[in-house]
C-alpha cells in the first residue's frame, strides 16, 4: 500500500522533513491543522507558551508549520519568528497570519546571527530528527547566555488505545513508533539537551487524549494502521478486525486514545 499524502506513517516520517517534495503538501498542512485544532494540540501549546513566558522577546519557533503558535506568541507580545524547511508551509502559515514573520529555514542552519534570540521552540519536530545532536548546536549558537529553549514531542510509545485486541493495539504501535525517525523523542530530549550542555532541564508530561472516534483515526490510529499493513506484521482481516472493535467500542461511548507530550524546557549557561 503506498500513496503520496500523509494518510500512512510512512509518508509522514519521509517527507515532514521536506513536505515540498510531496506531490499534496495541501495535505500536509490539513494534517497539522487537525492537530493544531484538538483539545491537546491547545493544552501541549499552552505549556510552552508558559515556559518562554519569563524569557526576553525575540524567539523563534522552529519546525512552526501552519503558523499558528508564531501567531499566538505574537498575540502574546513576543517578537517571534517562525521558520520551517517548507515553502509550502511558510506560504500556508502567511496566508493564514499575514502579519507574522515567518521564513523559510532549515533548523540546523537557522537565519539568526549568534546569540540573537532569548528564546527557542520546537513542537513535533524533533521526532522528526534521527540524531538531534546538530540541531541542538545550532540551538545554542542562536540562543544568548541564559537563554530558553522548550522542546515539544510525544513518546510514540506512551500510546494506549482501548481496544479489545491488545495484541494487534502492540503490533500496530510498534509499527508506527519504526516509521518515525525519532519516536522517543519525547522522553530523550531532557537527556539530548544535557548532552548539548544546556542547564535547569525540566519536563512537564501533557497528556493527549483523543476520546473522539474519527479524529483519533484521522490524526494518528489510521495512518498507523497502514504502516502495520505495509510492513506486512498485520493481515488484513486483524486490521479489519481491530478497526471493527474499536469502531464498536465508539458506538457505545468506550472509547479512548490517548499518547504523552513531553514538555522539555533548558537553559543556555551564562
Amino acid at each position: 500500500m503506498e500513496t503520496t499524502g500523509p494518510r500512512t506513517v510512512e509518508s509522514i516520517a519521509a517527507h515532514f522533513h521536506d513536505v515540498d517534495s510531496s506531490a499534496v503538501p495541501e495535505d500536509f498542512i490539513a494534517y497539522l491543522r487537525k492537530m493544531e485544532e484538538s483539545e491537546s494540540g491547545r493544552a501541549v501549546r499552552e505549556a510552552t507558551y508558559r515556559a518562554v513566558e519569563a524569557a526576553g522577546s525575540r524567539g523563534a519557533d522552529i519546525g512552526c508549520g501552519a503558523g499558528r503558535a508564531v501567531a499566538d506568541l505574537v498575540r502574546l507580545g513576543k517578537d517571534a519568528v517562525g521558520v520551517d524547511s517548507s515553502q509550502a508551509m511558510v506560504d500556508a502559515a502567511l496566508a493564514r497570519f499575514p502579519h507574522c514573520h515567518v521564513v523559510r529555514g532549515s533548523a540546523f542552519e537557522l537565519p539568526f546571527e549568534d546569540a540573537e534570540l532569548s528564546w527557542y521552540r520546537s513542537e513535533r519536530t524533533f521526532l522528526h530528527f534521527p540524531d538531534p545532536a546538530e540541531a541542538l548546536s545550532e540551538a545554542r549558537r542562536v540562543l544568548r547566555p541564559g537563554g530558553t529553549i522548550v522542546l515539544a514531542d510525544p513518546d510514540l510509545a506512551s500510546m494506549v488505545v482501548s481496544s479489545r485486541i491488545p495484541e494487534t493495539t502492540e503490533v500496530v504501535k510498534d509499527a508506527f513508533c519504526s516509521a518515525v525517525p525519532n519516536p522517543h523523542a519525547g522522553t530523550h530530549n531532557a537527556y539530548h539537551l544535557a548532552d548539548a550542555g544546556f542547564t535547569d532541564i525540566s519536563v512537564v508530561p501533557v497528556m493527549a487524549s483523543l476520546n473522539d472516534h474519527a479524529s483519533a483515526f484521522g490524526v494518528v490510529l489510521e495512518p498507523a494502521l497502514t504502516a502495520a499493513l505495509t510492513q506486512g506484521v498485520v493481515s488484513e482481516e486483524a486490521a479489519a478486525r481491530w478497526k471493527d472493535d474499536l469502531g464498536d467500542l465508539s458506538r457505545r461511548n468506550a472509547f479512548t486514545a490517548t499518547a504523552i507530550f513531553f514538555v522539555t524546557t533548558a537553559r543556555l549557561a551564562p
